[in-house]
């Protein structure tokens, strides 16, 4: 009965700990549109750790980075530009990280608020998401000027803001 009682136990607490999920790497998609210009594109080189439990939030976390050498437009003129040291210096700052501080649950799905790096200023961001079927679905709105990214670092911050959705498939 003793390891019976053991048993049941120990499956308990291993069933309540996150799950640290594996990304599908080739199906993850990050999209950005940015209102002052009318600029969208995509962004790749995704890496995270997950681990996530939606009957657990508290032990849940998530941190990821993109590339920002593979910023994309469509433009090669503008993609080199916004590369450059004027916006998001990718040869000094190859990397925009987000690192979870809490995740907690809303009418909608979940709501993440965590530290995000990019271009050597870090800030305080809320990503909002849901989990379905596999799948994070994910929305961020940024403003550039918090980032002080190129002429936009000038600007309003209301006046710099950048739409990025991330559906990000895990197993």
């Amino acid at each position: 009965m003793k390891l019976l009682i053991s048993v049941i136990l120990f499956l308990s607490v291993y069933v309540s700990m996150a799950q640290n999920l594996t990304i599908k790497s080739d199906d993850v998609k990050i999209e950005f549109l940015a209102d002052m210009q009318k600029t969208d594109g995509t962004i790749g080189g995704f890496e995270a750790s997950i681990n996530f439990d939606t009957d657990d939030l508290s032990n849940s976390s998530i941190k990821g980075a993109v590339d920002t050498q593979t910023l994309n437009t469509g433009n090669k003129k503008r993609d080199k530009h916004l590369k450059s040291d004027d916006f998001f210096d990718a040869e000094k700052y190859p990397k925009i990280t987000f690192e979870s501080e809490s995740i907690n649950k809303t009418e909608q799905g979940f709501e993440m608020q965590g530290t995000l790096s990019l271009a050597g200023e870090t800030h305080t961001e809320t990503i909002n998401f849901t989990f379905s079927d596999g799948t994070f679905k994910a929305h961020l709105e940024l403003s550039a000027a918090k980032y002080k990214l190129g002429m936009f670092g000038k600007k309003k911050p209301e006046k710099t803001m950048v739409h990025i959705t991330m559906t990000i498939p895990v197993e």
